[in-house]
Order: structure tokens, then sequence, then C-alpha cells
């Protein structure tokens, strides 16, 4: 086993050109955003790069099941009936690095991408990034071990993490990114 990789930090690990998005931003452009670089979250980053929350497509899809006119949220088991099945899958996202999946209270799976896709464009009208952001992100140091790194994305059952210095962002590591050390 190579001890040097387990001993790794977080800055040998993390991606440093990171895909951002403004608080201010509608929730089609973070679709968009997130489609074209086949992501499922980003953080959200003010006018002086200052690192203010995450978002992710989780977000979005509680955003529209919240919204009970929404019959798209009905049809794709997102409803309160959903969440209130048996099933401990049923209403939870499946989120990954390059998809999201519902799993429904029937035991099948909806992809969330190509349903997103199809919305109408005033769906989410009105609607800002700051709006369904989770605020304040947990974000660790770049000088932080991998292992620290792994427990921390465990404590706080998140797929990525956001690198900060002093209230700047400065990376981002994923669960994939671990898993390449790993691997290596």
């Amino acid at each position: 086993m190579n001890t040097e990789r387990i001993m790794a930090t977080v800055r040998d690990i993390m991606q440093t050109d990171v895909i951002t998005i403004p608080p201010r931003a509608s929730i089609r452009e973070l679709i968009e955003l997130l489609d074209r670089h086949g992501i499922t979250g980003v953080p959200v980053v003010n006018e002086t790069e200052a690192l203010v929350g995450v978002v992710s497509m989780t977000d979005v899809l509680r955003l529209a099941r919240e919204m009970a006119d929404v019959p798209e949220a009905v049809r794709w088991g997102l409803g309160a009936a959903a969440s209130e099945a048996p099933d401990t899958l049923a209403g939870h996202p499946l989120e990954g690095e390059f998809f999201a999946y519902y799993v429904t209270p029937t035991g099948g799976y909806v992809d969330v991408s190509d349903r997103i896709r199809t919305l109408p464009d005033d769906l989410f009208e009105g609607y800002k990034v700051e709006d369904i952001m989770t605020p304040a992100p947990y974000s660790i140091a770049p000088e932080a071990p991998v292992s620290e790194l792994a427990a921390s994305l465990l404590k706080w059952k998140v797929h990525r993490a956001l690198v900060a210095d002093s209230g700047q962002l400065r990376g981002i590591v994923t669960t994939t990114d671990i898993l390449r050390v790993l691997a290596e």
C-alpha cells in the first residue's frame, strides 16, 4: 500500500478549475450549466469570488416537488405521496458525478436530467439560485489530509467538498476524486 497516497492533502487531489455560478443566476441558467458540463452541483460565489453557498440538481428537484401546481413533479414521483412511500429509496435522489436519478415507489427510476431538459422555460421563473442554494456550505482547508476529507464527506452526507481558504473558493473535491486516488 502506498503510504504517500494515503497521506495526501486535499490540495494534492482537488480540482482548481471549478465551475461556479452567481447567487442571482436563474434556475434555468443553473440547469443549463449543470447539463452543459455533465455535473450535478456547483459552488455559488459572489462578485468577489467569495464562497456563499452550494447548489445541486437535488435543490432544483426539491423546488419542483414544493411547487404543488407542477404536474411533472407528481408524474416523476416527487410529490408528497412519494416521500411517504414505505420504500426507503422512494423520493431520495441517487446522485453521482454525471447522473441524477429518482427511484420511484414501485422500484423504477426516472432520469432527471432528461426530464429537466424538457421543462417549460418559464417553469422556475422568478426563482434565483440564492433561493434554493445551501448557504454557508461545508468546506475544508487545502492542507487537510485526504482522510479527514473522506470522513467529512461521510459526516456531511455529500458528494462534493468545497475547498476554501479565508472564505475564498480554492477548489473542489468529489467522491470520484477520492476514488481515483485510492485506485492509483
